[in-house]
């Protein structure tokens, strides 16, 4: 997507070219591939719940890193994904059964109507952004994530994709708990985060226009348009040497304006407003962490709120975790309670396999639907390309 040198986001960037000035003196370019794939051998499924027994992604990463002889140092990264997720939660958005139907809520993506079945193979550019890293901060432009998500912090899990929170590949159907705060998913922003003050970093996102159709993160599907978003993100991390200990945590907050044929309605605000918070705690080979996010939905009685918490140790090569999580959606949609068992074995620097006893429950006046078994993760990781040149 080419952008006019008359934009704001477009000139700023040109400034801070302009300030890296002289040439380059360093280059090093890298290009990986990654595949996942998550198995469900054995589901127990109750009520509505329709699981998926495979599913899958592949990741292509390439980043060209230069430095300059100033010290700036410009980094341009990409990222092509393919995934076969379940068929009825396209992005993660979410439809369910429920009389009276509605609109898709403005940050959690789950409304009310006849499921989706998209299952075709889906294929997206999810990031592509320029970044510049210098003594004044950090900036991007393109195609990422926004502060917000970047600066998450909270509980650990042994499953990457098949995760508990915020999952990528959902293998029940049910996952809609979600306390990563990315509002706008891979839209086209503009990004800056100070450099760590103190233990300290604050950044903030802009986005003109969220219009992203990410694996992840899928926004159109509502009767709305978010537009004019604005995210804001403060991150500290503290550690005591003579503990062995780590303390990190993260308050956001987002907003973003709702232009659609629901808006202005008794029953739906003009924008949707977002806060989350998250603290994660290491000592040692132990780990224990909790998030919380709460979002109006963009409804004047659609509150969107979820939780989540875990424990983690690693031994040797194996990781284990223990996580529990919950979400409620109001007026009239389900509210989800979801748990995780997991080990994770590393069996090579570039393979691992996790294993996980898994549970995902919607309940509410109109709907139920549970699924209940087990999951295996697979990861490989694959080095293509690797210069490195000085």
């Amino acid at each position: 997507m080419l952008i006019p040198s008359s934009h704001p986001i477009a000139a700023l960037t040109l400034f801070f070219l302009a300030a890296s000035i002289p040439v380059a003196s360093a280059a090093d370019v890298e290009l990986d591939l990654e595949s996942i794939i998550v198995v469900a051998p054995v589901l127990d499924e109750d009520g509505t719940a329709v699981g998926e027994s495979m599913l899958g992604e592949m990741s292509l990463n390439g980043q060209v890193d230069t430095l300059l002889e100033n010290g700036t140092r410009l980094r341009l990264r990409t990222t092509l994904r393919a995934q076969s997720d379940h068929p009825q939660r396209p992005g993660g958005v979410a439809f369910f059964a429920l009389p009276g139907g509605g609109p898709t809520g403005g940050f959690s993506g789950v409304g009310s109507g006849d499921p989706l079945n998209r299952g075709a193979l889906r294929t997206r550019l999810e990031t592509a952004y320029l970044q510049v890293d210098g003594g004044y901060g950090e900036v991007r432009i393109g195609k990422d994530r926004g502060v917000a998500a970047r600066f998450f912090e909270g509980a650990p899990e042994t499953l990457t994709h098949a995760r508990l929170d915020s999952s990528l590949l959902d293998v029940t159907g049910l996952s809609v708990l979600r306390t990563r705060h990315d509002l706008t998913g891979p839209s086209l922003k503009l990004s800056y985060a100070t450099p760590r003050l103190l233990g300290l970093r604050a950044g903030v996102s802009l986005t003109p226009e969220a219009s992203a159709d990410g694996l992840d993160r899928r926004i159109g599907l509502a009767p709305e348009d978010l537009n004019r978003a604005i995210e804001v993100a403060l991150n500290g991390s503290r550690s005591l040497r003579d503990r062995d200990l780590k303390l990190e945590g993260t308050l956001a907050w987002s907003r973003g304006q709702l232009d659609g044929r629901n808006s202005g309605r008794a029953t739906h605000r003009d924008a949707v407003e977002t806060w989350s918070a998250g603290l994660r705690l290491t000592q040692g080979e132990w780990t224990t962490g909790l998030s919380w996010l709460n979002s109006d939905d963009g409804q004047v009685s659609g509150d969107y709120t979820a939780w989540s918490a875990g424990l983690g140790r690693r031994v040797g090569r194996i990781g284990l975790s223990l996580n529990y999580g919950e979400a409620d959606l109001s007026n009239p949609r389900p509210k989800s309670r979801t748990w995780r068992i997991g080990s994770r074995y590393t069996l090579s620097e570039n393979a691992g396999i996790g294993l996980s006893l898994i549970e995902d429950k919607l309940a509410g006046p109109d709907i139920y639907a549970k699924s209940s078994g087990i999951v295996v993760e697979i990861t490989l990781s694959t080095q293509i390309f690797d210069l490195s040149e000085n």
